[in-house]
């Protein structure tokens, strides 16, 4: 998956989860379903688990799994993933366990925009892109 792809997937995601705040968990489920599916044209699992084939080598902060889907397109496989968490600060976590796992952080492809947050980390094979809030992370992975 591109990261181009994989990226407008992140933004479809936090685009409209301030319009879910709202909603029941059904309405919520239903909603991302959709998008992360007319964007990564994959299968999504909610609840949980890792989707099927998430790099070992990719760990995920503590907390509730609350989707996950892959996708493999022209051969690169591909996956988003979102966790909720109870922690001062999700987003940190997530960066601190990648490096602690020998991702090297993008600086060019860094941001904060209010109580969000988006940072990329890279190692030979992987390129994931972690966006944060005080409520937890969400996980894009493409290929390097």
């Amino acid at each position: 998956m591109s990261p181009l792809r994989m990226g407008l997937a992140l933004a479809a995601v936090l685009a409209v989860a301030p319009a879910l705040a709202g909603c029941s968990d059904a309405q919520v489920q239903d909603a991302v379903n959709g998008a992360v599916q007319g964007a990564t044209d994959g299968d999504v699992s909610l609840g949980g688990a890792l989707p099927d084939g998430w790099p070992a080598e990719i760990p995920v902060i503590d907390g509730e799994i609350k989707f996950g889907a892959g996708n493999t397109t022209n051969g690169d496989q591909g996956w988003v993933v979102t966790v909720a968490s109870g922690a001062a600060d999700p987003l940190a976590d997530a960066e601190q366990k990648l490096v602690d796992a020998g991702f090297v952080p993008d600086t060019s492809a860094s941001a904060n925009v209010g109580d969000v947050g988006v940072v990329a980390l890279k190692n030979a094979t992987h390129i994931v892109t972690i966006a944060g809030t005080p409520d937890g992370v969400l996980y894009t992975v493409a290929p390097a």
